[in-house]
């Protein structure tokens, strides 16, 4: 990127072994840290190539780059970075309440802006971290103060949980139990076998449009243990996952009518016989 032509824009351009930098001067329409309620009236950018990446301070790290070429005077700049910021803002309002719905506490970093939560199940402890545009991720899944293998990384849409159940469910799935210390449930604890429901209420019986549906099943897989969860998202649409020992091996959607059962989706998913494939009931020793 020509500095001229960035210096043309109203920036203050300075280069070094590390690339050019270009500081905007915002004091004349500075951004407020909704938290600390401090004005930035200073923001640096990383030039590459033709892009403006946001990286001091700490609050505007992670917005979208901002192109130059479409870029006529320094005010363009200033609409796009406020524009951009004001977004975040946006989406840190509206994760933070869906949170609170869920039951959990939205926590927002002084400095960041980083939108967090720790979701808590058992002995297990995930940290979820929202990016820019309120995206969650795992951020630190922990089991017992001990990090859990391949834990981080993984987003999901927060959206699709309307309970607190059903997010913990998920992430206990998606995570799933080390290899070596299998804790399934006592029998009886709690659990509730749908031949038990189609014993006491037929088979014919509804559950209703709008009432929430889960369902967990283990299964093994040649000898490796796997579980297969799915949840009503809405009407006859389900999200499902499929986790091993390792951690998450498929997620998706998908319509009941269109699924084939549970071994066969495992089986093709796996790329197996379904012979290989065999339900066990959550009292059953995992080999």
């Amino acid at each position: 990127m020509d500095t001229a032509r960035l210096e043309a824009l109203g920036l203050q351009v300075r280069e070094d072994s590390a690339g050019i930098e270009a500081v905007l001067d915002l004091e004349s329409s500075p951004l407020v840290n909704p938290v600390t309620k401090a004005f930035i009236a200073e923001v640096t950018f990383q030039v590459m190539g033709d892009r403006l990446i946001p990286i001091s301070p700490a609050a505007v790290v992670g917005l979208a780059p901002i192109l130059v070429g479409a870029l006529s005077d320094v005010a363009d700049i200033e609409a796009l970075l406020s524009d951009a910021f004001n977004e975040h803002i946006f989406h840190v309002q509206r994760r933070s309440a869906e949170l609170q719905v869920l039951g959990l506490t939205p926590r927002v970093d002084s400095e960041t802006l980083e939108l967090s939560t720790e979701v808590m199940e058992g002995d297990l402890s995930v940290l979820l971290a929202a990016d820019r545009l309120g995206n969650f991720r795992i951020a630190r899944a922990q089991r017992e103060q001990a990090d859990v293998a391949g834990g981080a990384g993984h987003t999901l849409e927060l959206s699709e949980f309307r309970e607190r159940a059903a997010l913990t469910g998920y992430l206990a799935a998606l995570l799933g139990e080390p290899a070596s210390r299998p804790q399934p449930p006592p029998p009886g604890a709690g659990l509730v076998r749908f031949s038990d429901i189609v014993e006491k209420f037929g088979a014919e019986s509804l559950v209703p449009p709008r009432s929430s549906l889960e369902l967990l099943a283990q299964l093994q897989v040649e000898g490796r243990p796997y579980r297969f969860a799915a949840a009503r998202v809405a009407g006859r649409t389900f999200r499902g996952l499929l986790a091993g020992a390792q951690g998450k091996v498929w997620a998706g959607r998908f319509e009941l009518d269109e699924f084939p059962g549970i071994v066969r989706m495992v089986a093709a998913l796996l790329k197996v016989r379904p012979e290989a494939v065999r339900l066990v009931g959550p009292d059953a020793p995992q080999e």
